[in-house]
């Protein structure tokens, strides 16, 4: 560590650490830190929900996070997002680019100034681009920002294989919703009277907002929140009623309620009818699907199905049926996301109060406006297009299992056996910005194997995270309280944008990833799409010029304009925009709804309940069906896991406050479970399978399934410099098969094991 920056540390180590955490305990931070703070709008990054939140800053250091006053969010922020300035003065995270001197994963470094990183990280992609051709480097990152960035200059480069974290979260979602939709959906939780959660735990995943507004739902009387889920986590707790499903069988639940909505007519047949198609294949597809049939499945009693379903149909259409992210996920994790579409477009709650609804941005406020009131953005970046060269995966190709895959995001599972096999091609570089594969991605020791053959990686992170250890220049990045990035459409029920501004000045001359992808091109001499040298230029040019949005986004960080909301089918709110904005009477039907707008960009321009562009790839996957739902594979246990609210996934267990407070995650398992091994908590225990094998603490609880294992996710950090939490935990993505399901190519979370006592 270098001298000013050991000093500067050690200036702020007070405020950066506990002292941080003590402030955010409720003090009243105006008494403790004086009134000549100044007050920074920005946008967190502690988790991806990246809500917009206000950095108090004293004597150029911040010192104190809370949500943003002007956000739905108001002055709260979660563990995580509070414990942002205790990243920022971590004496652990890198500030100094590194060269690798010793052998791969030795840990043997020296420090290099940045010109000489650039030069070197510039030589050997050129050398690799000369020998073996530009799409033999692969480019991985956490869908943000810093992908799109990290898009731009695999695009100069020249190389289609271009990855986000999409295939091992989110996809399934992603891509059945647009399927069924035409495009994602948002969830009205605040206006909500009976909502089944299938283990989307806010409670632990923290989405601010969206979190308060299921939260205050839940405690509502005359609503119910329902939880379908393994183990009892915090938001089972929070709920009306708990059901311990069998692991990978939400979508057998799902098909029953179908089943007894269709035979007893109890849907709804006019929304049915007018906004959707493919109605005739659900009904043969669930014809069988009785609660009885799921009863062996999902271990939920035939006469709840039956009761569930009525409690549903009478709260409908303030009904939501959430898809959350994958909780109990199998290779059918599309069709159980599909399933829930179905059964929420059956209920007519789309376009409702209390329902789901397609997100509102500037673009669509003005077309019902018939005027330009709102700003709209450009994009600085349309000029990069990803080349066409066939990828290693086969995204978007024809005859591809992965044709559905967006060619931006990529299925992660394939980089490392495309590695190995040298199929369709030599892969010889990896490009990573912030994305740890070795945590995140199924297969571990396969992909270490696959490293081995590489010539060269690079790096960006904020510390040297496992796969950082593993490469041969690391370049620091500037934490999200040091760099200024672009506007961000905050759109939902009114037009809104978000923006990230710096809060301090960068520790050491840490870089954004806007600087060293746009940097790197430059020295590369590749950088001729470019139209913007810096994010100054950037912003300026995505705002059209419009100097007062970006001011405004300066002071706020958020900026919105009151407006009715519009549910294009709920006509007392119809009625509201109308009254405020006259002309939008165009667009009103004689019964008082916008049912003009609810033209789907899908195919047939309706809900889809059957997908023929599925059914035409992939025969049988057009309509909902009940295959490929095991997730034992022949084992004793299914191991699930999950989201800790004092952790990201494997982002956060180095920052010392939050590592503190949970430093590893112990195995969930049931007192018959532990009887029946000889195990108590506090043992440890050998988890294994095909794939691998991991040691872990035994925590004995009432609240999970006799048949089920659990941990919290990101733990079990080997070969890196996180030094405080190294060998803490297990690693649940070394048991995981990197084979992926069906359709969305999505990773499947819950793998069968057997456990050994040690």
């Amino acid at each position: 560590m270098d001298k000013s920056r050991r000093n500067f540390l050690k200036g702020s180590a007070g405020i950066g650490t506990l002292a941080a955490f003590k402030l955010q305990a409720g003090a009243n931070t105006a008494d403790l830190l004086g009134k000549e703070s100044k007050k920074v709008a920005s946008v967190c990054e502690m988790c991806s929900s990246r809500c917009p939140i206000e950095v108090r800053v004293e004597d150029g250091k911040g010192v104190f996070i809370q949500g943003n006053p002007k956000f739905g969010n108001k002055t709260s922020v979660c563990a995580r997002g509070g414990a942002g300035v205790n990243q920022l003065y971590d004496d652990q995270r890198l500030v100094k680019p590194l060269i690798r001197v010793g052998a791969r994963g030795e840990g043997k470094w020296k420090e290099v100034s940045w010109e000489e990183a650039f030069k070197f990280a510039a030589d050997k992609l050129a050398e690799i681009s000369e020998k073996y051709g530009p799409q033999s480097v692969v480019f991985t990152s956490k869908a943000s920002e810093n992908h799109n960035q990290m898009i731009n200059f695999a695009c100069a480069y020249g190389s289609p294989n271009i990855y986000s974290h999409w295939s091992c979260c989110p996809v399934a979602y992603r891509i059945a919703l647009p399927h069924t939709f035409g495009s994602d959906m948002q969830r009205d939780y605040g206006d909500a009277k009976y909502i089944v959660n299938f283990g989307h735990n806010l409670f632990e995943g923290i989405d601010i907002s969206k979190t308060k507004k299921l939260a205050k739902t839940a405690a509502k009387k005359d609503a119910k929140l329902l939880v379908l889920e393994p183990r009892f986590s915090v938001i089972a707790a929070k709920a009306d009623e708990w059901l311990p499903v069998k692991p990978g069988t939400d979508l057998a639940f799902v098909m029953a309620l179908i089943h007894v909505w269709i035979r007893d007519g109890k849907y709804d047949k006019e929304f049915v009818e007018k906004f959707t198609t493919g109605i005739e294949q659900v009904i043969e597809a669930t014809k069988e699907t009785t609660p009885k049939w799921q009863e062996s499945i999902t271990g939920i009693k035939a006469a709840d199905v039956e009761r569930i379903a009525d409690e549903i149909w009478a709260a409908a259409p303030k009904v939501i049926i959430d898809w959350g992210h994958k909780t109990t996920t199998t290779r059918a994790e599309y069709q159980r996301t599909r399933a829930i579409a179905i059964a929420n477009a059956l209920m007519g709650n789309v376009e409702k109060k209390g329902g789901i609804y397609y997100s509102k941005d500037s673009k669509v406020f003005n077309k019902l406006c018939k005027e330009d009131l709102f700003p709209t953005i450009a994009d600085p970046d349309k000029n990069f297009k990803i080349p066409k060269t066939a990828r290693i995966d086969g995204c978007g190709e024809e005859g591809s299992p992965n044709f559905f895959m967006p060619r931006k995001h990529g299925v992660l599972m394939e980089i490392p056996k495309a590695i190995l096999s040298e199929k369709p091609y030599p892969v010889k570089g990896w490009v990573s910005t912030r994305f740890n594969h070795l945590i995140n991605v199924a297969d571990t020791n396969t992909t270490l194997k696959a490293i081995e053959k590489l010539d060269f990686i690079m790096v960006t992170d904020i510390y040297m995270s496992d796969f950082a250890n593993l490469a041969d220049v690391v370049f620091p990045e500037a934490s999200y309280l040091e760099r200024d990035e672009s506007i961000q459409n905050k759109g939902g029920t009114a037009p809104g944008f978000v923006m990230r501004n710096k809060v301090v000045e960068p520790i050491g001359g840490t870089k954004s990833a806007y600087e060293i992808f746009r940097e790197l091109a430059r020295v590369m001499k590749i950088d001729e799409l470019y139209t913007w040298k810096d994010i100054n230029e950037f912003r300026m040019q995505q705002a059209k010029g419009d100097a007062e949005l970006i001011a405004n986004l300066m002071k706020d960080g958020y900026v919105t304009w009151k407006v009715p909301k519009v549910y294009y089918l709920e006509k007392e709110n119809v009625a509201k925009f109308v009254e405020k904005y006259p002309v939008a009477a165009e667009f009103v039907d004689e019964n008082g709804q916008m049912s003009s707008q609810m033209k789907c960009k899908t195919p047939s321009g309706k809900i889809e309940l059957f997908s023929e562009q599925v059914e035409k790839v992939f025969p049988g996957e057009g309509c909902i069906n009940a295959n490929d739902m095991d997730v034992y594979n022949g084992h004793k246990y299914c191991l699930t896991s999950g989201k800790i609210a004092t952790h990201t996934n494997g982002h956060t267990q180095n920052v010392k406050i939050l590592n503190e407070m949970t430093k590893e995650s112990p195995l969930w398992i049931s007192p018959n479970t532990a009887k029946a091994e000889g195990l108590k908590t506090g043992d440890l225990v050998l988890v294994k399978n095909e794939f691998g094998e991991q040691k872990v603490k035994v925590f004995v609880t009432e609240g999970i399934r006799d048949d089920t294992l659990f941990v919290y996710h990101g733990f079990g950090h080997a070969r890196s410099g996180m030094k405080r939490a190294e060998g803490l935990g297990m690693n649940d993505s070394v048991l995981l098969d990197p084979k992926a399901g069906a359709v969305c190519a999505t990773m499947v979370t819950n793998i069968g094991v057997d456990i050994v006592k040690i």
